[in-house]
């Protein structure tokens, strides 16, 4: 006579258990890490956009700011001169007008530091969106080469860094110049 166990499943019931669970585990697993950024190509691929009328509002507005403090402190506004804006911005840092702890203002230099380079170079500012989400950025034109400016001031004064606007323009204009000395030399 033949004794059944009652606490075991029959082995085509373990078997189909085992596979379900292995197919459960192959598709699941991918789609776990890639709501997590993790295997999937597409989660390090920045996207771009074009701005946006509130994007431009949000450049004015800070270009206002700054407008304002230099009339109000200096008896001179802001010309869209290299010289002379970044003259401006740099006695704002002097002078303690602007501080490390104004991280709205520091921006707002940054957005008129943006402007300068646009106005020198073949820039566009853009909507740049990675897995840290969306910055307001500088992209040379028919490249994948992008400047942060509106961050470039606030980044340095905020971890108590003695900025100088000037060198930090200049930084700037020699990336622009790798970048371009690089596209020349792929074709």
């Amino acid at each position: 006579m033949t004794r059944i166990l009652k606490s075991s499943p029959p082995y085509p019931m373990i078997l189909l258990t085992r596979l379900t669970l292995s197919l459960l585990i192959s598709l699941c697993l991918p789609l776990s890490l890639a709501a997590q950024g993790w295997g999937d190509a597409t989660a390090d691929q920045a996207t771009l956009r074009q701005f946006s009328e509130s994007d431009e509002r949000y450049l004015q507005q800070g270009r206002d700011r700054i407008n304002e403090l230099t009339r109000r402190h200096f008896g001179s506004a802001l010309q869209q001169q290299r010289e002379h804006d970044i003259k401006l911005m740099q006695r704002l840092l002097d002078k303690k007008i602007v501080t490390e702890k104004d991280r709205r203002l520091l921006q707002d230099m940054g957005i008129v530091l943006g402007d300068l380079l646009l106005q020198e170079f073949n820039l566009r500012w853009v909507v740049y969106s990675d897995k840290y989400g969306p910055s307001r950025a500088l992209q040379l034109k028919h490249s994948e080469n992008f400047l942060f400016p509106i961050t470039m001031i606030s980044r340095r004064a905020e971890v108590g860094v003695i900025v100088n606007i000037d060198e930090l323009y200049e930084k700037a204009v020699a990336k622009i110049a790798a970048y371009k000395a690089a596209a020349r030399r792929l074709y």
